[in-house]
């Protein structure tokens, strides 16, 4: 099933009186313009907040989403139009190993010092060298960073690189004197960006507060102090924005939603995501290891019935590993119909006339209703079908969820892509996540 996302550019978010990256924020939505109840606060009960001021050590989307308010990178993705455009870089050329950017001008950081070639140096090199850093694989195949002039810099990386503008997404810049300032590279500072917010203040595990940087080298945001109130649990953010708590919340259960639909005051956005759910098979493990069975999987599981009754109808099925919107995006895949006949017959070249034991495994504390899901793709896998034409023999299945047992997983259920899952699969499963607002 496939997350179709439509992209917003932060800086037109911004335009709209709401706050930038606020779709990072929320995972898989991107959400539209809201107006808080008031311009001069904006509070979010969210599901996450920071875990540390340091801001490469950490390596989560949702991290991302709050530290693009006050740090920004040079190049970011518009997923509406798949294709990226500069933040702090105006302009790039491909040549070869090097990469040549254009930084754009007259940008100035929190505390007054101009952006230039060095920060980028700067920070990248913590980046790649930082001991506390988990975002230096991304740069791994960098050899050398040289400024031409303070508005101009090159990358230069051990063989040509294609896909190193995508490394720089999400890779902030910080500035240079002022981090020195502060002791160099110790594990919290007060972090020092060109963002349309400034850092006031953070209690971990609580509140963390930002300010509007009025000096902004590109549109005044509107709404002058963020308000990021941690919530973990579901209800609580739910309730706390009914009761009038706060203005936004992410990671809204689909059992929530209707509690919105007629609502004088709150109104839930959903949004294709970019985030997939999906079944991945593990092909070292028997009987996945045999290309006809991984077939016959493909095509006896219906994704729609799990988006009808368990995500009722919050969800989109995608034909391969990457939804529309995203970057490489390839239309002339196609995904496998549910064709539990064709299955059958599957079953039977690879072996297996008689079915095969295969388990499942899931990951509850990630991925909302994984075990629901994996409980109906487990029953339609085992379904005794010989009553009808089709005769699908079952497949007997074992639920777990501890983390040795996904690991050790003949089939790993909601797990994110990665070089550690099945590979050959296009039996994908996703669902749009939803953010709430009161208006």
């Amino acid at each position: 099933m496939s997350p179709k996302s439509r992209g917003i550019k932060r800086r037109d978010f911004l335009k709209g009186g709401a706050l930038g990256g606020l779709g990072a924020l929320l995972g898989n939505s991107i959400v539209r313009t809201s107006y808080a109840a008031s311009k001069e606060r904006l509070t979010i009960l969210s599901s996450i907040s920071l875990d540390t001021l340091h801001p490469y050590a950490y390596s989560s989307s949702p991290q991302y989403g709050i530290w693009n308010h006050m740090i920004e990178p040079l190049v970011e993705v518009d997923y509406a139009k798949k294709v990226y455009y500069g933040v702090l870089a105006e302009s790039w050329e491909f040549q070869g190993k090097k990469w040549l950017f254009k930084l754009r001008k007259n940008v100035r950081f929190h505390d007054g010092n101009p952006f230039t070639a060095q920060d980028v140096i700067y920070s990248i090199n913590r980046i790649k060298n930082d001991k506390q850093s988990l975002q230096k694989d991304n740069f791994r195949d960098l050899t050398e960073m040289q400024a031409l002039d303070d508005n101009t810099i090159v990358f230069t990386t051990e063989v040509p690189n294609a896909v190193f503008l995508d490394r720089l997404q999400n890779r902030y810049i910080l500035s240079k004197a002022g981090m020195e300032a502060q002791g160099g590279e110790s594990a919290e500072q007060k972090p020092v960006g060109t963002g349309p917010y400034r850092f006031v203040s953070w209690q971990r595990d609580g509140n963390l507060v930002l300010t509007r940087h009025d000096n902004y080298w590109g549109n005044k945001a509107a709404i002058k102090e963020i308000v990021f109130k941690r919530v973990k649990e579901d209800a609580g953010r739910v309730a706390g924005l009914l009761a009038g708590q706060g203005d936004v919340i992410n990671n809204v259960p689909v059992e929530e939603l209707s509690r919105f639909e007629n609502h004088p005051r709150v109104r839930a956005e959903k949004v294709e995501g970019v985030r997939m759910y999906f079944l991945a098979m593990n092909v070292t493990h028997k009987p996945f290891d045999n290309k006809l069975f991984r077939q016959a999987i493909n095509y006896a599981v219906d994704p729609s019935v799990i988006l009808k009754h368990i995500y009722e109808g919050n969800g989109y099925i995608m034909n391969g590993p990457l939804g529309a919107n995203v970057i490489g995006y390839d239309p002339k895949i196609k995904r496998y119909p549910y064709d539990p006949k064709k299955a059958k017959g599957l079953l039977e070249k690879a072996g297996y006339p008689q079915g095969a034991d295969v388990k499942l495994y899931f990951s509850p504390d990630r991925y909302p209703k994984a075990k629901e899901v994996c409980q109906v793709i487990a029953d339609q896998l085992a379904k005794d079908r010989d009553q009808d034409r089709t005769g699908f023999p079952g497949i007997r299945y074992f639920l777990g969820q501890r983390r040795s047992q996904r690991r050790k997983a003949a089939v790993l259920l909601c797990r994110p892509a990665g070089r550690r899952c099945g590979y050959g699969l296009r039996s994908i499963l996703s669902f749009r996540r939803h953010s709430a607002y009161s208006v």
